[in-house]
């Protein structure tokens, strides 16, 4: 085990995480048109990671559980920068449909109530009818903005709780595995954020199986004080790589402290 020191310069062959010794512990970064998976644990802070690693720039950024405005305010909270971050913004348009779907749910609601008996016979249902027909297609927009005819190095999906929540997982998938052809010919880096142990080892042991990168993050509880682990579990034909480090969270973000390789 050693500590880090200097700084790791990244070949053409590779792209930068955004993280200097993160870039140290893969030895360069990230192969270009490698598919890297990020299972993350609850409090292992995964959504700073995701911003951290958009604000090199030429990135693209869908969020899901943060507006925006949020995402833009905790990156200059860091000091990092917004210029060159596209942000996909679904957070606010899953909130949009909700609260439509909502609206219209109460509007029938109150003209059902205020109809009589007579009238709701010739209606033929008083059952509250479906409002899911003008919903947006959320996971059709990730593989949408992946046939553009020019990607940007990095994009970033935090995170695909959401689609998992939302459509059936062999479906998700799918479109995993189609981004990932997208990112190949791109020849850029595809990062994939997943909450660990929620939708379960199977699903995992598959995400895994796809992704040309896996790169674990986990929180243990040590007395009254918590440690923060980083491990690349797998990197395709880089074997070499594998290893972990302990990390903390600070002002500039993440900061890795020391490494262990595993041989």
């Amino acid at each position: 085990m050693y500590d880090f020191m200097g700084k790791q310069t990244v070949s053409k062959d590779f792209v930068s995480t955004g993280v200097d010794k993160l870039d140290m512990l893969l030895e360069g970064g990230i192969p270009r048109g490698f598919f890297t998976l990020i299972l993350s644990a609850p409090g292992s802070g995964s959504e700073i990671l995701a911003k951290q690693i958009a604000a090199s720039g030429n990135a693209l950024l869908f969020t899901t559980d943060e507006t925006k405005e949020e995402v833009i305010s905790t990156m200059k909270r860091f000091g990092w920068s917004v210029n060159g971050v596209d942000i996909v913004d679904i957070a606010s348009k899953y909130t949009q449909s909700v609260m439509l779907s909502q609206e219209k749910r109460i509007s029938i609601y109150q003209k059902r109530t205020g109809l009589n008996l007579k009238e709701l016979i010739a209606e033929g249902s008083g059952a509250l009818p479906s409002t899911k027909e003008s919903e947006p297609d959320f996971l059709a927009m990730l593989g949408d903005k992946m046939t553009d005819s020019k990607l940007p190095e990095k994009i970033i999906v935090h995170s695909l709780d959401f689609f998992l929540d939302q459509y059936p997982h062999n479906e998700v998938l799918k479109t995993v595995h189609a981004m990932k052809i997208a990112n190949l010919r791109n020849k850029g880096a595809l990062f994939v954020l997943l909450t660990k142990g929620v939708y379960g080892e199977l699903f995992e042991r598959r995400m895994e199986g796809v992704a040309d990168c896996v790169i674990e993050l986990e929180i243990l509880k040590k007395g009254t004080s918590f440690d923060r682990y980083l491990a690349v579990k797998k990197m395709k034909n880089y074997a070499r790589k594998i290893g972990m480090a302990r990390y903390t969270i600070d002002k500039d973000g993440f900061v890795l402290e020391m490494i262990e390789r595993i041989l």
